[in-house]
């Protein structure tokens, strides 16, 4: 029997398929949750006991839509975008996880942290059903600076972005928006702080895409007043972006 080209394609991806599936299987079963020690089931970092027991936002008493809840808009008055999406507030374990991740170099979070964000906006995908066009939805991820990415290694929003986009099959990039200044940490900082910090932190990169879809998702690791992501969406606004929706990990709240 002579295959052609494409049944010899679909024959490989369905091995890939096969062994990928196989090595996640061998993968939990040798596998401990990094919070209670026992074996897992659905991902090999996190047991379906403690990842059910984790503080997520409570949908439907908060929307997924973070812009909706009168909280937010007092704690993100002005933005330009137009969702945002968080899985859990900043605290235990999440804070503990990012913080790991970035200053711990466990890059092994980066997986635990997507799988999580996978699982929400699916959920939100699910119970919402927003009017979305995936086939004119871009991925990006908050950049770092070329020289805080050599020294940590890696952009933490980077690895989290690259792995849901291909969980959804949207198409990723990761230049479209680069950060040009190197600038001071936001810690500390005023909102007034913040923006001044910012200014000019950002640019384009046209040579990445020749035009822009209608609709990017922007994801970072924590979000906590939106004045990054409000810099990089005004950028993408003036080059065309009509709606962005500001998908993260964890939302910083007010003490």
């Amino acid at each position: 029997m002579e295959f052609t080209s494409n049944n010899s394609d679909k024959a490989l991806l369905t091995l890939q398929q096969l062994v990928q599936q196989a090595f996640k299987q061998v993968r939990l079963k040798v596998s401990s949750c990094i919070l209670c020690g026992n074996s897992c089931a659905l991902h090999p970092l996190l047991c379906q006991y403690c990842q059910a027991d984790l503080p997520y936002f409570k949908h439907p008493h908060i929307p997924y839509n973070l812009l909706n809840w009168p909280a937010i808009t007092q704690l993100i008055p002005k933005n330009h975008f137009q969702r945002l999406l968080a899985v859990a507030p900043y605290v235990w374990p999440f804070d503990s996880w990012i913080s790991q991740l970035k200053y711990g170099h466990k890059t092994e979070l980066a997986e635990l942290l997507s799988y999580l964000l996978v699982l929400h906006w699916q959920q939100y995908l699910n119970d919402d059903q927003p009017n979305l066009n995936a086939e004119n939805t871009l991925i990006t991820a908050v950049p770092l600076h070329i020289k805080k990415w050599q020294l940590r290694g890696f952009n933490q929003a980077h690895l989290i972005a690259r792995k849901f986009a291909k969980n959804f099959d949207y198409p990723y990039y990761s230049d479209i928006v680069i950060r040009q200044r190197r600038t001071e940490n936001q810690v500390g900082k005023s909102g007034k702080e913040r923006r001044q910090n910012l200014k000019n932190a950002f640019a384009l990169n046209k040579s990445a895409l020749e035009q822009l879809p209608t609709h990017v998702i922007l994801i970072d690791d924590v979000v906590t007043t939106g004045t990054t992501a409000n810099e990089i969406c005004k950028l993408l606004k003036k080059n065309g972006v009509q709606t962005i929706t500001l998908l993260c990990i964890s939302l910083a709240l007010p003490t």
